[in-house]
């Protein structure tokens, strides 16, 4: 696992990349699909929000699933470090990645 580079979260899962534009805004970016990320961003002026986006259509716009906004710096990066490791297992279980397939059988 990638070690993070921020003061708050210490790792985040491999496959993906972090990107820090600044102390306030972060992203972490799966490497398989720049599309799907997780946005941390405390540029708004009333606390932080984390944002998970599940894709981007041929217009740009980004698929936001549902912003948490209004966090503290701490509690964002919580939330941050609980969707990236969310989203990761979630495409490994859908990729039937072994890891993430532990409670399936052979038949």
């Amino acid at each position: 696992m990638p070690e993070s580079e921020t003061e708050l979260l210490d790792y985040y899962p491999s496959g993906w990349t972090e990107h820090i534009h600044d102390e306030y805004y972060v992203e972490w970016v799966f490497d398989d699909d720049e599309t799907i990320f997780v946005r941390l961003d405390g540029t708004m002026g009333d606390g932080y929000s984390v944002i998970p986006i599940t894709g981007v259509n041929n217009d740009g716009e980004e698929f936001v699933t549902k912003p948490i906004s209004q966090l503290s710096r701490e509690e964002a990066f919580e939330v941050a470090g609980a969707l990236i490791y969310a989203m990761n297992g979630t495409i490994g279980r859908l990729n039937n990645e072994p890891e993430f397939t532990g409670d399936e059988t052979d038949a």
